[in-house]
Parts: C-alpha cells; sequence; structure tokens
C-alpha cells in the first residue's frame, strides 16, 4: 500500500488505482494508465465515463501528454531512480508551458528530500512506499520559509516587496 500526500495534507484512502504496463485493470474506480496503453484504448475510456490518469515513463516527454489534459484528472511522473531529474522539467513544463492544473503525482523512486523541489516545480502529490516516507516527505514540503526564485506558485522575491 503507497501512502499519499497531496497538497501538504496526508490522505487515508486514495481512491486512485496505479496500473502497471503489463497490469490487470479494476473493474471499477479511477485508474492511473500507462500513457502508451491509455492512447491504444483512447476512445473506450472516454465512452465508460470513468475517472482516468496517465502515467508517464522516463522516456516519455510532457509534449506527448498535451493533447489529452483537458480529459484528464492526474497524470503522474514515474522516477525509475532518484538520480534521474527528468520529472523536474516534466512537471514544470505541464504547469508553465502547458497550463495544467489538475493533479500531478510523482510516482517511483523519489527521496523525501526532493519533494520540496518537486513541489516547487508543479508536483502536488508524492505516492510515498512507507507511512515513515510520508511523513518525512509531508515535513520536508515546508523545508525553507524563505525562497529568492520564482517558481510554479510564485513570482521571485524581489518581485514581492
Amino acid at each position: 500500500m503507497q501512502h499519499l500526500i497531496k497538497d501538504g495534507q496526508t490522505v487515508a484512502d486514495d481512491p486512485w488505482t496505479l496500473v502497471e504496463a503489463d497490469g490487470g485493470i479494476p473493474d471499477q474506480g479511477p485508474v492511473i494508465l500507462p500513457l502508451a496503453y491509455y492512447r491504444e484504448q483512447r476512445d473506450e475510456w472516454r465512452a465508460s465515463g470513468r475517472t482516468v490518469g496517465v502515467w508517464l515513463n522516463d522516456a516519455e516527454f510532457a509534449e506527448d501528454v498535451v493533447d489529452l489534459l483537458d480529459e484528464l484528472e492526474l497524470v503522474a511522473l514515474h522516477f525509475p531512480k532518484f538520480a534521474d531529474g527528468r520529472g523536474f522539467s516534466k512537471a514544470r513544463l505541464l504547469r508553465e508551458r502547458h497550463n495544467y492544473d489538475g493533479e500531478i503525482r510523482a510516482i517511483g523512486d523519489f527521496l523525501p528530500d526532493q519533494a520540496f523541489y518537486l513541489k516547487r516545480c508543479g508536483v502536488n502529490a508524492f505516492a510515498c512506499r512507507n507511512e515513515q516516507e510520508a511523513g518525512t516527505t509531508a515535513r520536508l514540503l515546508e523545508t525553507f520559509s524563505v525562497r529568492y526564485q520564482a517558481d510554479v506558485n510564485a513570482r521571485p522575491l524581489f518581485e514581492q516587496r
């Protein structure tokens, strides 16, 4: 069971089910599908009326999902290893260039230490592996009270006077 931090708060019951590339799909409830699978079955999913999100693997780009953003409530960014920073760029592009205002969720191998910076790039939900990691992630989301640089949510400090 994953533990979810969304908008800085612990979510007890996450309704979303993450579907792996080769996994089964539940009969009901919101699902997070691999982007390639959703594209293959797009018409069927739209006709089903179910709530759908997609996840981008490390080889997929933010631009690969732009034409779908108006029909997706969630875009998850998979981190294959904590040293892979492509998810940071994808989140920033989705928020700033493509004006996506839905949930952007970090999944996979990210570190709690990275949560503060992921939030600044536009990620607003974190699927943590265990309760301890979720607690640490929630605490580290507010690591710094003053930020000089701009992010997706705030102007630079010198413009805030």
